[in-house]
């Protein structure tokens, strides 16, 4: 059995992370920190939980084999160096060591980054893309719900044989995204019956999407990247418009059934079908459709998945599994 801890557990991820790793049947989840619950009950999040909320300082976390951050950025930067240096592995759940230009970090965070070794050792935690790296590291950047959907969904198109011009990720979002306290100070009554763009100057997670499909392309690409937010607490819609500089020189599907034959939570749309946010729900499962567009040389591509659970808790324990030698998919209920 893994010893692990959680901290940062109070937010809607570490709800998540909570649920799956106490009935992970290879782990004992043996501490879950929150400042602001310290003392109250765990069960208030997972009814069979006899855990108590900690202080994320407590030395009870340095007895961890694995310790995940479902942390605000800045926290994990600090505290993540002193665990790897005793042997504990990390997964971190924050933006703190997904960005690996660290003046791109400091020009989208507003702060000088505080563990620099630990950005150039972190690998970035999509399954789909880095699962033999994941396996062997000591500390993994679990990646934004946003850059999920999106990078998924555009990755297949990205072996070389088709030239891209530029590619327009307009995404949706549940609010949960938003953080458990912003959620319930003011926007859940915000977004009722209402449907609004945000960060129209730009998104953070614009640089994580443009390093990982600049790194599997081999150069740079034009892409914009615009969120919204929709009336519904979770999931993430992401509908993606890649302009290619000449028509693909076969069906896309098959592009898509041969890279994805492997991964167990890509679901390929038939024709006729579109993703949508209802069916992954709840689920670690990441549906993707492709379709036309009435522009020339354009192609349509639309992903939908759980923001909780495949862009981060979900996520984050498929990284987990692979580190420990698990089934990438145990304690994972994929619905």
């Amino acid at each position: 059995m893994n010893k692990v801890g959680i901290i940062g557990g109070s937010g809607f991820a570490g709800e998540e992370l909570i649920r799956f790793l106490s009935s992970h049947e290879s782990t004992s989840l043996v501490a879950v920190s929150s400042r602001e619950l310290k003392g109250q009950s765990v069960a208030q999040f997972v009814e069979a939980s006899d855990l108590i909320f900690v202080d994320p300082d407590d030395e009870i976390f340095f007895s961890c084999d694995v310790i995940f951050f479902a942390t605000p950025h800045g926290i994990s930067m600090e505290k993540a160096k002193y665990f790897i240096q005793q042997g504990t592995k990390v997964i971190d759940l924050s933006a703190d060591f997904r960005i690996k230009d660290l003046t791109i970090w400091k020009d989208w965070y507003n702060s000088d980054h505080k563990d620099p070794e630990g950005v150039e050792q972190s690998v970035y935690g999509l399954t789909e893309l880095n699962g033999s790296l994941i396996k062997s590291s000591n500390l993994i950047a679990v990646p934004g719900c946003y850059p999920t959907a999106s990078i998924l969904g555009l990755l297949p198109l990205l072996d070389g044989r088709s030239k891209i011009d530029s590619i327009t990720i307009d995404a949706k979002s549940g609010i949960s995204g938003a953080g458990r306290s912003t959620v319930n100070r003011s926007l859940l009554s915000d977004i009722k019956e209402n449907f609004k763009a945000y960060a129209t100057l730009g998104h953070r997670h614009l640089p994580e999407i443009k390093q990982v499909l600049e790194g599997v392309y081999g150069s740079s690409l034009n892409i914009n990247f615009l969120p919204h937010l929709i009336p519904a607490m979770r999931g993430i819609y992401s509908t993606m418009y890649v302009n290619l500089e000449a028509k693909p020189s076969g069906p896309l599907i098959d592009l898509y059934k041969n890279f994805y034959k492997e991964s167990p939570n890509i679901q390929l749309m038939e024709e006729g079908e579109v993703p949508e946010i209802l069916k992954v729900c709840q689920t670690n499962n990441c549906q993707i459709g492709i379709y036309p567009s009435a522009i020339e040389n354009q192609v349509v591509i639309i992903s939908a998945i759980d923001n909780l659970v495949k862009g981060a808790a979900g996520q984050a324990v498929e990284c987990y599994n692979l580190l420990c030698g698990n089934n990438q998919m145990q304690g994972i209920d994929n619905g």
